[in-house]
């Protein structure tokens, strides 16, 4: 258990800016590659939940938003994702993206139509906070 909240402080860390000291950390035979960099809003994080989801063929969630900061990382296939307001952004493996609390989010489906696409979610949420909540367009 110790190791692992480590590797989620460090991983943690370089998502919240501290990519210096992250690095500096890295042992030896470890190569690490920045996936995403992002300046945290003043918020106060009670529980870390990371979800591995897996999106159908054409599957997609409805019009949603989060109540937290969410951070995700595209396993496999391609994630069709538009912010409201926004040009979509189509998300292949490989890619992080970013669903800041609150943030209408009016597209998010497997682009794919003949197999399915992956994604690992991380949510930084209070303790009991709803992770998502649909909204009524």
């Amino acid at each position: 258990m110790q190791t692992f909240s480590k590797w989620l402080y460090a991983g943690l860390a370089v998502l919240g800016g501290g990519q210096a000291s992250a690095q500096s950390q890295t042992p030896a035979g470890i190569l690490r590659k920045t996936l995403l960099e992002q300046q945290l809003p003043a918020t106060t994080v009670e529980t870390v939940r990371m979800d591995g989801l897996t999106l159908g063929p054409g599957a997609g969630a409805p019009d949603h938003y989060h109540p937290c900061e969410v951070y995700g990382y595209v396993v496999e296939g391609q994630i069709l994702y538009q912010v409201h307001g926004q040009e979509p952004v189509l998300l292949h493996a490989g890619d992080s993206f970013r669903e800041a609390a609150g943030e209408r989010i009016t597209v998010f489906k497997n682009a794919l139509t003949d197999k399915p696409s992956k994604f690992i979610a991380i949510y930084l949420a209070k303790k009991g906070q709803s992770l998502i909540k649909f909204t009524d367009q």
